[in-house]
């Protein structure tokens, strides 16, 4: 094994592409995404990537056998040269030495490859390579590399792309930290081809089990306890294009110890062919994402179907009912003609389930004017008016209600798609889970709302996330996060779901134990997690501010947002 000083770093620095383009101060420079006019997002390399002196502090903090071996796992097949000696050299290059990279050539037919990966073996020992002599593609290329690795934890690295030079070090000291964890993944950029252009910046969420079953947003750079890998059996054969998704669902089925690490540690390269540039670039991938999902399913004993999710490219799970169609929607009557326009948008899309009405006013109506309500209402049953105090309209209209779930709707929004209150319910009756919140749009259906809440952002200690920005925002990330059943900390006040038990049994912070946001956060302590469905689509006009705010929420980080996102605003900027 070899220990790369500090000359040697600098050298590969002033020689490696890749090392000196992002080793350089970024200074606020207009980051635009490659192949389009488009322009990106500010974002600051060198808050990520270790200064020179970081650097060789980190090559002498080693412990010697309590700390980790990593075993990378690298399938090849005819990779261009200057993308495997940049991948390579990266690898070499780690602050961090307890390594061993296992290669898998899968019978390159350019002859070249193997002799590069010959000729870095001859250099360090910590290179290994087996030679298929069949072509499998990469679930059995990579199995091929596992079966000569020998590390504590796996890596996942792709043959085109790149490890920032802390990466494994950041990872180590994630492990030194928590002896149990089992998963470790990091935040990630894109490259151009020539590795020097740097480009959308993917800040993920800590373990979001909801978002990995909307997509793999876990993907790079992906870490595994060796036994973990082993006892799920590896990479499977036939979900080519989807392999790496396939592998962290059925690693999440037996180990929720996952650590989130927000930084940037590795860059997957855009090019012609990579999944990276467009999931076009390998179709097979669709069919790949559902076979997975109806597997989760099935071994997990859930009962739904694989659709094709909002963003086109991706398949996601539609959860059926499994404990009756029991809902009652409470309605919040603070204008007659915003209820009746509710009212009506409940009609027009159909529910998927029959459900009662219960209407609650912190206003004098009429009998007149309940008679007038009610005459728009067609085939329910059930209906009911309670007053209450503006300050309790949760327990007091949720206190008398019979039913296991609660749909609560403020009339200040309107219904836009079919199946509302199934999807809805069948979300909330899942075990495990607290408030369901949807996606609030405005009238025009172009612009967000709400994407969910962020605790601890802006003046107030929360927002709504990816207010003001279009809901087809072409942005990687963003889009992402908004067109993707995900976990939140908290849901906007206008319009949630949850089990009536779960609601009743939370006692918030706050002297009034009635702020959602507030109790949504006392759920994700209590172990629920509350979930954001864009496949819940309802416009409004307006927002009415919950300015009941606990001053501990201020200073709380939302672990369903990055820290490297900008607090001032709910944009999911990075941070300046």
């Amino acid at each position: 094994m070899i220990n790369i000083g500090l000359k040697t770093f600098k050298k590969i620095i002033n020689s490696n592409k890749h090392t000196k383009a992002v080793a350089v101060k970024v200074k606020k420079g207009l980051i635009r995404a490659i192949g389009t006019n488009e322009p990106r997002e500010l974002y600051n390399l060198s808050s990520f990537y270790p200064s020179i002196q970081e650097y060789y502090g980190q090559t002498k903090d080693i412990i010697g056998g309590k700390d980790p071996l990593f075993s990378i796992l690298l399938p090849t097949y005819n990779t261009p040269e200057l993308f495997l000696r940049e991948c390579i050299e990266s690898i070499i290059i780690q602050s961090y030495p307890k390594w061993e990279l296992c290669i898998a050539d899968d019978d390159s037919t350019d002859k070249n490859v193997v002799k590069i990966i010959e000729e870095y073996i001859k250099k360090d020992s910590r290179i290994k390579l087996i030679k298929r002599v069949k072509n499998g593609h990469i679930s059995e290329a990579t199995n091929s590399a596992l079966g000569i690795a020998t590390g504590d934890f796996v890596a996942l690295m792709d043959h085109d792309d790149v490890l920032w030079p802390n990466a494994l070090f950041e990872i180590a000291n994630v492990i030194r930290k928590n002896k149990s964890v089992d998963f470790v993944y990091s935040d990630e950029d894109k490259i151009d081809g020539s590795g020097k252009i740097h480009s959308y910046p993917f800040l993920k969420p800590d373990f979001s089990p909801e978002f990995l079953e909307s997509c793999n947003y876990i993907t790079h750079f992906s870490c595994m306890r060796m036994s973990i890998i082993k006892k799920v059996g590896g990479l499977r054969k036939g979900y080519e294009g989807a392999q790496d998704w396939d592998l962290f669902i059925r690693i999440s089925e037996i180990t929720n110890n996952f650590i989130h690490i927000p930084k940037i540690l590795y860059s997957w390269r855009i090019h012609e062919a990579s999944t990276a540039s467009s999931t076009d670039a390998k179709p097979y991938v669709y069919e790949a994402q559902k076979k997975l999902l109806v597997d989760h399913i099935e071994r997990t004993g859930m009962k739904g179907v694989v659709e094709t999710g909002i963003i086109p490219q991706h398949r996601t799970i539609k959860y059926e009912i499994e404990k009756g169609n029991d809902l009652t929607v409470v309605v919040f009557i603070s204008d007659l003609l915003k209820t009746k326009r509710l009212i009506n948008s409940l009609n027009e899309y159909k529910p998927g389930v029959n459900y009662a009405l219960l209407y609650c006013y912190s206003i004098d109506i009429s009998k007149d004017e309940q008679s007038g309500i009610t005459k728009i209402i067609k085939n329910l049953q059930n209906q009911k008016f309670m007053k209450i105090s503006q300050d309790d309209k949760y327990h007091e209209s949720f206190g008398g209600i019979s039913t296991d779930s609660i749909l609560y709707i403020e009339d200040n929004v309107t219904v836009v798609v079919d199946n509302w209150a199934k999807i809805f319910l069948a979300d909330s009756q899942r075990p495990g889970v607290g408030v369901v919140g949807p996606v609030l749009l405005d009238v025009s259906k172009n612009m967000i709302i709400s994407a969910g809440v962020g605790v601890g952002y802006g003046k107030n200690g929360f927002l709504d996330m990816l207010a003001g920005m279009p809901f087809d925002d072409p942005h990687y990330s963003r889009g992402l996060y908004a067109k993707s059943r995900r976990n939140v900390t908290a849901v906007n006040p206008s319009v949630f779901a949850v089990k009536k038990e779960v609601f009743m049994s939370v006692t918030g912070k706050t002297k009034n134990i009635n702020n959602i946001i507030d109790k949504s956060e006392k759920m994700i302590e209590q172990g629920y997690r509350n979930i954001y469905t864009p496949y819940v689509q309802f416009v409004t006009n307006e927002i009415r501010e919950n300015n009941i705010i606990s001053p501990t929420l201020i200073k709380y980080e939302d672990k369903f947002l990055n820290p490297n996102f900008n607090h001032d605003n709910g944009r999911m900027e990075v941070r300046p």
